[in-house]
């Protein structure tokens, strides 16, 4: 959506910005916290900073600034707490037929998932989970991040080289 430039921003350039970036910005708290009630909280902070700061914001940098703000906030309320990423269990399972071995087996494969997910360093499962869970393109990280794309390659290469180690593969 174009913004408009050198205007006074007010609710409609604000509605704009809320709609196109909220879900992004809740999303990469999300990947910081593992605690989507966190996530929720801290972004509504950052749109309400937003506004108050809305006639100092240039439209090309907005979304670098609230991946910033949300990044600052986050750290200013919960000061490098260890973080345990939780994600609900979302096996669908519509064959009725499974196995109950090959159920426990999926669980025990999505906890050992989950903890290896959550053992990643900081940078590197914020940026694998950016583009696998939001499938966001490289490009749009670095864009986001205020990183290179190369950096991006690298954080992605590193989270699948220490998830492979982390978890047994028992084909």
């Amino acid at each position: 959506m174009p913004f408009m430039v050198g205007t006074k921003k007010g609710k409609d350039w604000f509605k704009g910005v809320f709609d196109n970036y909220y879900e992004y910005v809740r999303n990469y708290l999300f990947y910081l916290s593992g605690d989507i009630e966190i996530a929720e909280d801290i972004v509504q902070d950052v749109f309400m900073k937003v506004w108050e700061i809305r006639d100092t914001i240039k439209d090309e940098t907005i979304k670098p600034l609230l991946f910033r703000i949300a990044r600052n906030l986050f750290y200013n309320t919960h000061k490098r707490k260890v973080l345990d990423l939780r994600f609900a269990n979302n096996f669908d399972h519509k064959n009725e037929n499974e196995s109950p071995e090959y159920v426990l087996e999926m669980k025990e494969f999505d906890a050992k998932l989950q903890k290896a997910i959550s053992n990643l360093p900081e940078h590197c499962r914020t940026i694998f989970l950016m583009s696998r869970i939001d499938d966001m393109k490289y490009h749009e990280i670095a864009d986001s991040l205020k990183v290179s794309v190369k950096a991006v390659e690298k954080q992605i290469s590193k989270a699948l080289k220490l998830l492979r180690e982390n978890i047994d593969y028992k084909v």
